[in-house]
This record gives C-alpha cells, sequence and structure tokens, in this order.
C-alpha cells in the first residue's frame, strides 16, 4: 500500500507529440494530500525555442507569441524540481503519465539535470482497472462520470487540478499497489525501462522466459494464456508488452492494464 500522505498531480503541454523532437511548452502542478487539501501549486509558461505545431495550437490555445516572452526550460526546470523535492517522496500523477513521465525526462536531459526518482502514477490506468466498464476513460469522460462540474482546459494546471480530483474519486490514496501502474521519469541517458511494478515481467523477458496470465478484454475473452514476454511499448496513452502467444503462436501487444495476474511457468 502507498505509505505517502502527499500527492503532486501535474501537467504539460508541448509543441507536439514525437518526444525526440518537440518541446514542453507549459508545466503545471498542485501539491496536495490524501483528503484532497491543496498545499501549493505550480504554473509556467516555457518559450521552448521553436514554433509550436498548430495543432497544438488548436488545442491549448498557446500563441508562439506568449511563449517568445517566456524563460527557456533550463530556468524553469530547477524551480520545478525544487516544487517537487520539497514533498519528499511525494509520487507525481498524471493522466496518460507516460507521455508526461517521457517528455518531462527529455527536457532535465536537455537542460544537464538529474530526473527524480518518484514515480509516475497513472489516473488513465487506474481509471481502467477501478471502472472496466466505463466505455472511456479519457479525462474529459471521467470529469462527466464523476459529475466535477469542470472541463478539460488544455492548459497545463488546470488540468492537473482536474487531474488530482480525478486521482482522489479513483480513490488512488488507498490504491493496492498492484493495481497502479507507474512509469519513471524517463532518463535519455539509459535504455527504456518497464513500468513500475512490472520489474519481474521484464526480468522474464530478459532471461528468454514464459509467464501465465489471466488476461481479459482480448478478442479470446478473459482467459489465461501463456506468452513469451520480449520488450514493453506505449501506444496512444496504453502501456503494452509485446510478447509472443504460444496460443495463437504469433506476437502481439497485450495491454498491462488488462493483465490481471501473471505466474512464471515452471521450468520442464
Amino acid at each position: 500500500m502507498p505509505t505517502t500522505d502527499q500527492y503532486i498531480a501535474f501537467d504539460l503541454e508541448t509543441t507536439g507529440l514525437n518526444v525526440e523532437f518537440d518541446r514542453v511548452i507549459e508545466i503545471g502542478a498542485v501539491r496536495f494530500d490524501a483528503q484532497g487539501r491543496e498545499l501549493d501549486r505550480f504554473e509556467q509558461l516555457i518559450n521552448p525555442q521553436r514554433p509550436t505545431s498548430p495543432g497544438a495550437q488548436a488545442v491549448n490555445g498557446i500563441r508562439d507569441s506568449e511563449l517568445a516572452r517566456a524563460q527557456i526550460a533550463s530556468d524553469v526546470l530547477p524551480r520545478f524540481l525544487a516544487f517537487v523535492q520539497a514533498a519528499s517522496g511525494a509520487p507525481l500523477i498524471a493522466h496518460n503519465a507516460g507521455f508526461d513521465a517521457k517528455f518531462l525526462g527529455r527536457e532535465l536531459g536537455r537542460a544537464g539535470m538529474p530526473t527524480p526518482s518518484c514515480p509516475v502514477h497513472d489516473t488513465l490506468a487506474l481509471s481502467r482497472r477501478r471502472l472496466p466498464a466505463l466505455p472511456s476513460h479519457r479525462l474529459d469522460r471521467l470529469i462527466d462520470h464523476f459529475r466535477l462540474g469542470s472541463e478539460v482546459s488544455h492548459r497545463a494546471l488546470g488540468d492537473a487540478l482536474l487531474v488530482k480530483d480525478v486521482w482522489l474519486r479513483l480513490d488512488g490514496p488507498n490504491a493496492p499497489a498492484g493495481m497502479l501502474v507507474s512509469y519513471p521519469v524517463h532518463d535519455p541517458s539509459v535504455a527504456a525501462q518497464p513500468p513500475r511494478g512490472w520489474e519481474s515481467l521484464d526480468r522474464v523477458a530478459r532471461e528468454g522466459g514464459r509467464v501465465w496470465i489471466v488476461y481479459e478484454g482480448g478478442t479470446r475473452g478473459a482467459d489465461r494464456r501463456e506468452i513469451s514476454p520480449r520488450r514493453f511499448t506505449q501506444k496512444g496513452g496504453v502501456a503494452y508488452v509485446v510478447a509472443f502467444c504460444h496460443v495463437g503462436s504469433r506476437e502481439k501487444f497485450f495491454r498491462l492494464d488488462r493483465i490481471r495476474e501473471y505466474e512464471a511457468v515452471a521450468a520442464p
């Protein structure tokens, strides 16, 4: 069970969706306790030193003329890290956390700054596990589902505040560790790491082993199947393990949030 009594919900706005090419243009974050009491907040535009894509501008409404007056990332990031480190041990919370963890880590790497060791818990994955019957787990749909009376602003602080509310409505502070899908802040100097909590499955992949999984939502419905995990990946905000499926005798993508349990296959 999580032991922290503080959390930091955060959101990033970016020039586009390519983590290697695009840049962060806004950081918004709110620090709060398990009862939902707000303790502090952070909000800052960042000059990306390159144009924002028309698609990103259409979503967040942030114009290049505004960003031209903002500080660059190497000036903003130390203040954000200080904000995070002021709550020692507090995890970060984000919706579609793999996206934000990658972009934040990439910006820190460009600035020559260390990556924080705190995990980034994903409310998207938690929603899929808490509310499996919900047709969509997008942030705006969760806001409607919980009747929060707000709208997704596509501005960093406004959406961070919504992530905070969704985390609390999903009872994130009391979620068992096995229910959480969490990501490390991406360190561009090392190889891609598996989501936190899935290290044992990553070890099986590196050792060339096999596991039994109980998988829900596939073409075969909920069933038990044997796989040989190969690697982890992410598509559209969803974390997958790429594995050879011994039932279908082909390589497939298995969503982590649909793997209910797994165990190593005993050696012959």
